[in-house]
């Protein structure tokens, strides 16, 4: 029996390969290989389908993101977790996303929420865990910036290279401490 998740994991099939293109109620319909009817059962409209779609990708992509980060010891272990996503986290989806919100003021809405908490939890983090040694609030906002860079750039398509280089980088800033 079909149900709401399985519209969801449609939808996000279809963003990471047709991008914001494919959320129609017929084209995901066709993804799933039933009536448009279907869609109407389980959502009240497009909008009510895109608040669920982007809800699940925020719970994903920010808040269990973020406990996954949060877990490691050392402040370098945090921000390598957080950076980490951008390499693991189907970073076309992000890509995805962020373009479907310059034209969508309600996918922006979500985007700017989800950058926002990404931010805090980084510049936050670094507060909490560098005692001071560094500049939390640039530290936190150059580690967001990589995140977002990591995943808009070429450098998702190889993402142990990518993390390597987050490592380096981290390196670089343990030493300068």
């Amino acid at each position: 029996m079909l149900t709401r998740d399985h519209w969801i994991a449609a939808g996000f099939d279809a963003l990471d390969h047709d991008g914001d293109a494919g959320i129609s109620a017929e084209r995901l319909a066709r993804r799933l290989n039933v009536t448009r009817g279907s869609f109407y059962h389980h959502f009240r409209n497009r909008e009510d389908f895109v608040h669920a779609l982007l809800s699940a990708w925020e719970a994903d992509y920010a808040d269990r993101m973020l406990a996954h980060a949060a877990a490691g010891r050392s402040l370098e272990e945090v921000l390598q977790r957080y950076l980490a996503i951008a390499a693991e986290k189907q970073p076309g989806r992000e890509t995805a996303i962020r373009a479907w919100a310059r034209h969508d003021p309600l996918v922006a809405v979500y985007q700017q929420r989800v950058d926002q908490t990404r931010l805090t939890f980084a510049i936050t983090t670094c507060r909490a865990r560098a005692g001071g040694l560094v500049d939390a609030e640039l530290v936190g906002r150059l580690a967001h910036l990589c995140l977002i860079g990591g995943q808009e750039s070429g450098d998702r398509l190889q993402p142990a290279a990518f993390a390597r280089r987050i490592q380096d980088a981290l390196a670089l800033l343990n030493h300068r401490a």
